[in-house]
């Protein structure tokens, strides 16, 4: 066990070394005629852990599919939240965004449910928010088996690690022909935690993802 704690203390760090994708005119010809920017719920994917053996899986599909439902619209709110504070810094955006609350009445009443609305053109979705963007957002969250476990059974393998991993990618896109402004990719690992709910998750990411969004002020 102690020859594990110094590869136990790296996993428990967070980490995020970003890519960025930036469409080069947004500076000069998109930033200058948007308004208003749409959040919709995040789409998630959890993998957790294999069963033990012997043992059944802890959640059914159903309860792992409302999980990730719930999830989704978590980090949405968090996100909207994020954004709307940095947004009020000198160096914040030069755009509003759409209170996520209208955003997810909005697709409700289209009839659009959560599976539905990830597949949707991006344009069509703006354009039913009345926006000029909208921002989506992929999770996969590979949730590990707890550490004690680990040990006790000897598996710390890929399929048993003890860190959670977390898969994101933030994009933006236009309302016009729908066309992808902005991305932001990552990957973020840490100790038990940073996958057990939405706020976790949101900080973890935004705390990079914030600084990255496009429409800063100039200066």
């Amino acid at each position: 066990m102690k020859k594990l704690l110094p590869f136990l203390l790296l996993l428990c760090l967070a980490a995020c070394a970003p890519r960025v994708y930036t469409a080069r005119d947004f500076r000069q010809q998109v930033q200058p005629r948007h308004r208003t920017v749409a959040i919709l719920p995040f789409n998630v994917q959890i993998k957790p852990a294999p069963p033990l053996p012997g043992q059944r899986p802890r959640f059914s599909q159903r309860e792992l599919a409302e999980q990730e439902y719930q999830t989704g619209l978590g980090v949405q709110g968090n996100v909207y939240s994020w954004l709307l504070h940095r947004g009020q810094r000198k160096d914040g955006y030069t755009i509003e965004f759409q209170d996520v609350a209208r955003t997810n009445a909005l697709l409700q009443q289209a009839g659009l449910s959560y599976e539905e609305m990830q597949t949707r053109p991006r344009e069509e979705l703006a354009k039913l928010l009345g926006v000029d963007a909208v921002v989506t957002g992929q999770l996969l969250l590979n949730k590990p088996l707890p550490l004690a476990a680990a040990v006790a059974i000897n598996v710390l393998t890929p399929f048993y690690a003890i860190s959670d991993e977390v898969t994101a990618s933030l994009s933006l896109h236009d309302q016009q022909a729908g066309r992808l402004l902005w991305r932001y990719d990552c990957r973020l690992q840490g100790g038990g935690g940073l996958t057990d709910n939405a706020q976790n998750l949101t900080d973890a990411l935004m705390r990079n993802a914030a600084k990255r969004f496009p429409y800063q002020r100039r200066g």
